[in-house]
């Protein structure tokens, strides 16, 4: 992530890094309100606006993938290839799931003439911890 704002030209602000940490060691699919409370511990004076717009950059840049929920808040997938997010309908737990049989988008654009431009795959269920 931190190659790809540099690429861009954006500047690598200390907040901005602090961002891009976070959501590379949370796998958790994190909340931008998640991201801002980390963030505070090292940066206490960033603001919310801050972590809206950084993660607006890396997600125009694609360097994350933007997961919208209704009724709940979005989250942030550092991982931006395709793959599967398990998520859970109890404690709301996402995880990513690769699997090398989902149909690739140039497969799709031949048999149907339809241009792909991002792809989500989701299975909704309770996480290992949530069945047991």
């Amino acid at each position: 992530m931190l190659e790809g704002l540099r690429k861009s030209g954006c500047k690598l602000t200390p907040q901005r890094r602090s961002i891009i940490e976070i959501i590379t060691r949370d796998r958790s699919h994190p909340s931008a309100l998640d991201i801002y409370q980390a963030c505070r511990e090292e940066h206490p004076n960033i603001s919310l606006s801050t972590v809206y717009a950084t993660l607006a950059v890396l997600k125009r840049l694609r360097l994350v993938k933007e997961l919208e929920f209704e009724g709940v808040d979005n989250r942030y997938d550092r991982d931006t290839d395709d793959h599967l997010n398990l998520i859970c309908t109890r404690c709301g737990k996402i995880e990513d799931f690769s699997d090398s049989s989902l149909v690739p988008p140039n497969v799709v654009e031949q048999h149907t003439g339809f241009k792909v431009h991002d792809i989500r795959f989701e299975y909704y269920g309770l996480c290992s911890n949530c069945s047991s």
